[in-house]
This record gives C-alpha cells, structure tokens and sequence, in this order.
C-alpha cells in the first residue's frame, strides 16, 4: 500500500492524474448510458460492439493519460502494436464481459462472472500497454502487486457489473460508475506501484516507438472518440427516456382510467398501484416497495401460478388488511418494465356486485315479484322435497290451496294496482297465522299456497284453515276505502290424498273449488268424488265458450208495466242457455263460472247486441233494458260497443235502458261520471239495479246520471207483512220522486203487493204477477193479448184480479 502511495504522490504529474480521473469518470458515464442501449435495444444491433469500443476506449485514454503522468526522468517511448493490442485486447475481453452481463439478465451469479471477465480486460489492457514501453533499462514488477491489482479489478469488476445490471440501474447508476472508476484506478495505481525501472543495458527498440506527444495526440483523439459514442448514447438515452415517459403517461392514463384495481409487482413487491387498486385495497401512503402480503392477507397464492388455472385467471376470496372480505377476480400477466427488467401485472375485480345481482336473479326465479314469496317452482321444489322426508319418517303433512273470493270484481273496480296491494295485504295477513315451520306461495295471480309439515293431521289443518277463513274476513284498505274479500280453501293430505306433488296440488285445488261451491268464505278437505265436480265445471266452461262462439246462447224477455196505466212499456233481457250436451243451465250456474274465467265481457257483448237487434222488431214505444256487469263496464271500449249495437240494429238510443248495480260507483268517481255521461249522449236512459242491497249512498243518486233506480226483490217480497219493508219502500219511492227519477219494483209475485206499490206512488213492476220471462217468438203474442185486454191491464182491472195468460199467480 506504501509502495502504490508513494508511486502515486511523488512519481506522477497530479495534474495529468487529475485529468486521467476526469477521462476515467467520463468514459465510465458513457459506459453505462450505453449499458441502457445495450439493454432497450433487443435485437442485438450494432449497440454491443459500440459499448465494447467504449469501454475499451476510456480505459485506454485513462490508462495512457496517467502514464504520460508517470515521471521517470528517463526517455520513454511505447510500441505502436503493443499500444494498439491493448486497446484492442482490451475492448474484445471488456465487450465479452459487458455481453455476458446482458444475456444473463437478474442472475446475480452472472452478472459476477461478468464482472471478473471485464476486470481481466482491464487487467489485460494494462499490462500489455505497460509492455509497450521502450526506455535505455529494463522495467521490473512486484509480484505480489501485479495479483493484487488483478484480484482488487475482478472483485470490484463483479461489484460494478451487479450494480450496473440490476432492476434498479436507474437510480444506482452513480455508484455503478464509481465502482467502475475504482475498478480502473486501482487497477493502474496498484500495477503502477508494482512498477520498478533499472537504467542501463539496452532494451531493444528503446529509443523507437510512439512519442510521448505522438501518444498525447493519440489519447486525446481515443478520448474524444469516447466522448462522441457517449454524447450520441446520451441524445439517444434521451429519446428513449423522453418516450418511456410518454408511454409511461399514456399507460397510467388507461390505468388510472379502467374500473379494475392494477397493481404491478416483482416477486410480491408493489412497483405501483392505479387508484382503483388504492381504493379497493384501502392503500394510503407510499406503495412502492411494500409487500403485497401487507395490504392482502394469504396474497402468497396469488402469486403462484397454477398450470392447471386456464389463462391465468381465478376467483377467490380477498381479505384485506382492513378486515373487508370481497370475492374478487384475479386476472395476471408477465410484463416487460420500462428498466427491461420483469415484473408481473394482477388485475382485480371486485365480483361483489356481480354476485350481489346473480344471486337477485337466482331469488327472482324462485319467488314471486310482488309478495317475495316463494313462486310456484320454488314451492314444488319444497313440497318434493319434503315428501321424500316424510317417506323416510313415515309422516304426513298437509297442501292448502287459497284463493281470493271475488278478486276479479276487485281488480275491476279499482284497477290493478288496487288488486297488488290487495295480494300483498292478504299475503302478509295469511303469513301472521303460520308457524315458523310452515310455507307460504304464491301460484300466480290469487292464487295461494301453504305447505304444513310436521303436524298432527288432519287436525292442525283444521284449526289453520279456519284461522285464515276467519282472519281472510276482516276488511282491507285499499287507497281510502275498505274492501272486503274471503278466501276458500282446500286441503289435500299426505299421502291419503297422494303422494306426489302434482296429484297432491290439483287435488287442494280441487277442494278449494268445492269450497267456492259450497258458498265460498269457507274450506273443504279433498274427497275423491271432487274430481267429478271440478271436470264438470271444466267441462261447464268449455261448453260455455262454444255457445259464445257459436250463437248457442239465447235471451228471455220479462215485461216492465205501468204501475197505474198497467201497460206495458218494455222488457228486461236475461240470458238463457240450452246446451245440446248439458241440456238447460241455469244463470246460477253459468254466471259465477263465466265471471271467474272472464267470458262475462263476451256473453254481455253478446246480450246487449243481440237484445238490440231483437228489440228494433218491437213496436217504437217499448225499451228494453240490459244488465252492465262490473267487468264489463270497468273495460275499456264500452261506449263504443254500446254505440256499435245501436248502429248495427237500428235501435234508437232512448230505447235502450243500460242497468248497473251499486258497487261500480265505489272506486274511481271521476271515470263512472265520465262513463255515464258519455253513455247519457247516446240517449239511453241509466237505471241504478238492486238499490239498497250494495253500498247504497244518496250521494250516488245526487252525484250521477240517472234515469231509474230499481227497488230490490228482497224489500218487495215481504210488503203484505208486517216487517217494516213497507217503509223502507216508501222512503226509497219519496227520494226517487224527489230526485225526478222513476222508480221500479222488481220481483212482483202478488196483487197485493202490486196495490201497495201503486199506492206508494211506484212507477214501473217487474215480477211474476205479469209475466215470466219469455223466449223473443212470444214477445209479439204477449203484446197482443195485453192490448186485446178489454179492460186495459196486463194483470186485472184496477177493480179486481185478472191474469193474462202465461202469468203467476199467488
């Protein structure tokens, strides 16, 4: 070390070891900006060769610039092959080196070989330049200084190349460069210092070779040859840097820009994050670095690749730092980092609002929209279910089938949002009867369901039908008003009943129609002789759609008189059917199954078009009248087929009386006025059916168009008794007249009853006492034989009884 000072400080210019350090520090500089070249440009272009030619070029110029600093006082001069050997040995073993470094990339190990063959061309460019020199005397070396010198550049070579090689060259190229300096100066001083010169005898070629100025000349031309490869690599470098930052930009803009987290990373340390990632992953403060194990707990499996996963893609379960769980997915990519060095890509998505939706879907499949009730797939799944149960345990359990008691008529007078909130009450109020254990479903419109398992039947069946009968009775609010509606049910139990699902479904059913039969408001357990009645009400609605398609349907005519002239002034049409396979059905029977299936509307098109064509055929002063049903009413359309029918038969509008009962005019005032007013345009007259029996109001007869109002059988049928009835008439014929509306009596059986009416000050009677309902063939003879009555009355002289033919009697 004495020896290597002492060489340094007392036997070179320290001006020109000055400028030797600056040529060293230069070249070196170039050196790793074409480092950089080397590595951007990966086709294995003309870069390597020019990174060779570098390096040898500043060892060189620094190697001969500190030896035109080495002061002998003796003449010195340098073989030109040797000299040029050394640049040439030099920059082939250094190129070898630097070429080694790049083709191992992240190996350690190779980047350390590499560092040992650079420090040998070093080494070797050294030696050979110090064998270059010719001088009168001979130049000797310490031994143990010449290895020393070679070991201290192949340890700090193999350190510098690591340094200059590594993922993170960028920000550690600085002391990459200075361990490259430190490897070429402490090779020079310490073989320097090795260096020990004896004058006398004569060295061959001593006094020839290259000058000291020559040399100078020549150095300084190697230098600026130097310079300019690491001026063009630097501008170059540039370009590059400048472009690597443009991509870098356009990259973090489509980054920060996408909905998925994107967290980069090498062997699970972050290099960056977007925001999505921030936030997802609850990241604050600086990322780069920290381990990703840090911010997701177990994050070691994502780092692991499966062959088995295909396209590297995978759904897991991400527990965060913060205690938040979420399904994500994992989606990762091997990446190529501005460095060149490797890194790899995970993109994640949060899945929790994709599972979040299929699991609504799966919910929507299975239950009902309206209620969230379990829909009829759902329920059948459930009732097989427990029927395999219950065939292992050899239990029972019992299938109730509800549905809603007039509901249709609901739905038509207050629309359908009406009938909704309907369900949903009854839905809520059946669900506060059942046990924790019990199912409740909706089939589908008012149609309901419970499956009761792990009871004691038929016994608890019993008791819970009878609680929802009974519940099912009390009123519910819709908008301002209190609709009343029952329920029927029907009971269908395991296994007596059947023992799979579809036979224990339709055989509920079956006994809740019997129920709807019975009176309804009630439950029935399944009998096996239901099925007959079911089928024939099937059976009943079949036939009932053919007669409407095919004319099968036909009209009875009972007369309206005169209360005081005892004439008559038109007929009230009512509907017939004669069916060629079920012979005559009564309306009874035929209404209610009209009504529950919907063909109410097409028998009351059929009625009231029909009834006109037949009443245009009567003479010009006789009307006749047609029951509105709610359903047909509350359809859209009806004043445009009231209109139709007078046009198509002729009829003129005041010879139609249209008959509506009280429960149209509950809900949705506006709309009946507007109805009846328009019906009013046509000049048909509106008479108010069944008054007193409905939701009768005076407001009703005050706020409506009406023409008539038609006294209930119910109150007529009791007037000879003493019951009150009379009084109640009374009051209705005084309002009516009050009003400016003629009032009718329906259901006149007796004389006696008919007197009182007239004395009340009745208008029109409607009953047996007159007339059954006739066939239209017998309208004409009626007519006659009423206007041959000498005595002017249909049924006797205001004096004494006398009924025309065909009439009631008492």
């Amino acid at each position: 070390m004495y020896r290597v000072l002492g060489c340094l400080t007392t036997q070179h210019d320290l001006v020109l070891v000055l400028v030797a350090a600056f040529v060293c520090v230069i070249g070196t500089m170039s050196i790793s900006v074409a480092v950089e070249r080397t590595l951007a440009d990966r086709s294995g272009g003309r870069w390597p060769l020019l990174l060779a030619v570098c390096a040898g070029t500043a060892v060189w110029s620094t190697h001969f610039v500190a030896m035109l600093a080495y002061e002998t006082g003796i003449p010195m001069a340098y073989d030109p092959f040797l000299t040029g050997l050394s640049f040439v040995v030099g920059s082939v073993v250094m190129g070898i080196g630097f070429e080694i470094a790049r083709r191992t990339g992240d190996h350690w190990s190779g980047r350390a070989l590499a560092g040992i063959v650079v420090g040998a061309g070093v080494s070797a460019l050294h030696y050979i330049g110090m064998a270059a020199i010719r001088l009168s005397g001979t130049v000797q070396f310490a031994p143990d200084l010449v290895i020393a010198s070679v070991v201290l550049a192949c340890l700090i070579g193999s350190a510098a190349m690591i340094v200059l090689y590594s993922a993170q060259r960028r920000q550690t190229r600085a002391l990459a460069v200075a361990l490259l300096v430190l490897m070429i100066v402490s090779l020079h001083f310490t073989g320097m210092g090795a260096v020990t010169l004896f004058m006398g005898g004569i060295v061959p070629g001593s006094g020839s070779g290259l000058s000291r100025t020559v040399l100078a000349a020549v150095v300084a031309g190697a230098a600026l040859l130097m310079l300019g490869i690491g001026v063009a690599a630097a501008r170059l470098e540039r370009r590059a840097s400048l472009r690597l930052e443009a991509e870098a930009d356009r990259f973090r803009m489509l980054s920060e820009g996408t909905f998925e987290g994107l967290i980069v990373h090498r062997a699970g340390s972050i290099l960056d994050a977007n925001s999505a990632a921030r936030q997802m992953f609850a990241m604050d403060g600086v990322l780069t670095g920290t381990e990703l194990q840090y911010w997701i707990f177990d994050a070691r499996r994502l780092l692991v690749r499966d062959a088995d996963v295909e396209g590297d893609r995978i759904e897991t379960e991400l527990k965060l730092r913060s205690g938040h769980c979420f399904p994500a997915e994992v989606r990762r990519r091997s990446i190529v980092m501005p460095d060149g060095g490797a890194a790899e890509l995970l993109a994640f998505r949060d899945l929790t609002a994709q599972r979040e939706s299929e699991a609504r879907i799966a919910h929507l499949a299975l239950h009902d929209p309206l209620t969230d009730l379990p829909n009829r797939r759902f329920f059948v799944e459930m009732v097989n279910k427990t029927i395999a149960g219950a065939a292992r345990g050899r239990r029972s359990f019992a299938l109730l089938a509800l549905d809603l008691d007039g509901f249709k008529l609901v739905n038509d007078l207050y629309g359908h949002a009406g009938g909704d909130e309907l369900i949903r009450a009854f839905s809520r109020r059946i669900s506060e009867h059942l046990r924790a254990g019990d199912v409740l479903a909706r089939l589908g419109g008012d149609e309901f369901a419970i499956l009761q398992s792990d009871v004691t039947q038929p016994e608890q069946s019993i008791s819970l039908a009878q609680r929802l009968v009974d519940a099912l009775r009390e009123p519910v609010r819709i908008g301002h008003t209190d609709c009343t509606v029952s329920a029927s049910i029907g009971v269908a139990v395991y296994p007596s009943d059947g023992d799979e699902v579809d036979d224990l479904i339709r055989n509920a059913d079956t006994a809740m129609y019997r129920a709807k039969a019975d009176g309804k408001a009630t439950f029935r357990f399944f009998e096996a002789g239901m099925n007959e009645v079911l089928e024939q009400r099937r059976r009943l609605e079949q036939r009932l759609r053919a007669a409407l398609a095919g004319e099968g349907m036909g009209l009875a005519y009972q007369p309206l008189v005169d209360c005081n002239a005892r004439d008559v002034i038109g007929f009230e049409v009512l509907a017939r059917w004669v069916d060629a396979e079920l012979g005559p059905v009564a309306p009874l029977e035929f209404i209610p199954v009209a009504e529950e299936s919907g063909l109410i509307v097409r028998l009351g098109d059929y009625v009231l078009k029909k009834a006109c064509r037949e009443a245009a055929t009567w003479p010009s002063h006789l009307k006749v009248a047609v029951n509105l049903s709610a359903v047909q009413f509350r359809r859209d359309g009806l004043v445009q087929s009231v209109r139709e029918a007078l046009s198509e038969s002729g009829l003129p509008g005041h010879r139609l009386e249209l008959e509506i009962t009280e429960n149209i005019l509950i809900e949705n005032r506006d709309y009946v006025l507007k109805v009846l007013t328009e019906l009013k345009s046509l000049g048909v007259t509106i008479s108010m059916d069944d008054f007193g029996t409905g939701y009768s109001s005076l407001s009703y007869l005050k706020s409506f168009p009406f023409d008539k109002i038609k006294i209930d059988r119910e109150f007529v049928s009791e007037l000879d008794t003493e019951n009150g009835h009379t009084s109640i008439v009374r009051a209705i014929t005084s309002m009516g007249k009050s009003l400016q509306m003629r009032v009718v009596a329906e259901g006149v059986e007796t004389r006696s009853q008919a007197e009182i009416l007239r004395e009340l000050d009745c208008d029109e009677l409607q009953g047996f006492l007159i007339a059954r309902p006739m066939p239209p063939e017998e309208v004409a003879s009626f007519l006659e034989r009423s206007c041959d009555d000498a005595e002017g009355g249909v049924y006797g002289p205001r004096g004494g009884p006398r009924l025309v033919a065909g009439a009631g009697g008492d």
